[in-house]
């Protein structure tokens, strides 16, 4: 009975763990660690679980096919257990090669099977098992074909991380402007809001890329209540001023008070990025030049929100920066207290 009931608890970690293998690759550093403490946990509550059934199917003589002598019995149970084990660690750290290098004929179906592995190979161990629970089985149902393939998931499990360097050795990498041009792409056709939309209208970005973003930002309806919205936001919101430096709105006075409000954050934001020293400071010549164009009218609106921002550009910098860029950071903030002098001095 005990048997069936670790069976069963098997069987609920191998579902779990499947229907996390099947979930998308996380993208970024904290889903990374978050995805890894879940796999963490996964592996270790099945090899646990299998463990466990693979010492209650031996006690009850499940595994008496193997050999008469106890320790040699016991010690290639181990074998076999473990060799599966490793292949299913190996395939949940999900080694998509298919997704990253150019592969083709068997090269990428072996990789397509690795990323998969912690799917289909545990089956090979849960059927054998399941029919070794029942003495009445092992020796009437295909008895050969089920050892083989236990043996078989077995070797597979262990072979699995030697196809590595079969792997590595096959591939031509993409090239990795091609690789974030496709993707970026790729998220634009399918971003609908304005606020996903700008991270790629930047500047920085090729020019074929932000024109397609740009494209469909303005295609939007609704195009000027997001762009309100996305100011009276909590985050800095440097993207929209980006974009107001070349597109004009319809109704200039609505965006006054939203325009404060995201001063007010860019504000915060710029004595965080003074003081500390992983961070690196923002050019601001965008926001006064956005402020001095089709908002000049307003200028009496903003001068209390400048008049702070300079205040806060006074801040004694941080001293040295994590990543090396101490002059460089220096010059932006040196540069940004002339920018909005000179924007006082006109208003």
């Amino acid at each position: 009975m005990i048997g069936y009931f670790i069976f069963g608890l098997t069987v609920l970690v191998y579902i779990v763990l499947s229907l996390f293998i099947l979930q998308p690759s996380p993208s970024g550093s904290d889903q990374n660690y978050g995805w890894a403490s879940s796999a963490f946990v996964l592996i270790a509550a099945y090899a646990i679980c299998s463990l466990l059934l693979t010492i209650n199917i031996t006690v009850n003589g499940g595994f008496n096919w193997i050999s008469d002598a106890t320790l040699k019995r016991n010690a290639l149970v181990a074998i076999l257990w473990l060799g599966m084990v490793v292949g299913v660690v190996f395939c949940t750290l999900k080694p998509e090669f298919h997704k990253f290098y150019q592969l083709t004929g068997f090269t990428r179906l072996l990789s397509q099977l690795i990323s998969y592995g912690a799917i289909w190979l545990p089956l090979l161990m849960l059927i054998p098992y399941y029919i070794f629970l029942k003495p009445e089985w092992r020796d009437t149902l295909a008895p050969n074909f089920i050892k083989m393939l236990l043996i078989f998931a077995s070797v597979a499990g262990i072979l699995l991380p030697l196809t590595l360097k079969i792997v590595l050795k096959s591939y031509k990498k993409f090239d990795e402007h091609e690789l974030a041009y496709n993707k970026a792409m790729k998220n634009i056709n399918s971003y609908s809001a304005v606020m996903s939309l700008l991270y790629y209208a930047g500047k920085s970005y090729d020019e074929k890329i932000r024109n397609a973003a740009l494209t469909k930002i303005k295609a939007n309806k609704n195009l000027e209540v997001e762009l309100i919205d996305i100011l009276e936001k909590d985050s800095p919101p440097y993207d929209v001023f980006e974009f107001l430096d070349d597109y004009r709105v319809e109704d200039p006075e609505r965006f006054i008070e939203p325009i404060n409000h995201g001063l007010s954050r860019i504000i915060k934001d710029t004595h965080e990025n003074i003081v500390n020293p992983y961070k690196g400071i923002y050019n601001l010549e965008v926001i006064l030049r956005v402020l001095e164009g089709q908002f000049k009218n307003s200028a009496g609106n903003f001068k209390p929100q400048v008049l702070k921002l300079q205040e806060i550009l006074e801040t004694p910098p941080a001293k040295n920066r994590a990543n090396d860029n101490t002059e460089q950071s220096n010059q932006m903030l040196y540069k940004n207290r002339e920018e909005v002098k000179k924007w006082l001095a006109k208003h």
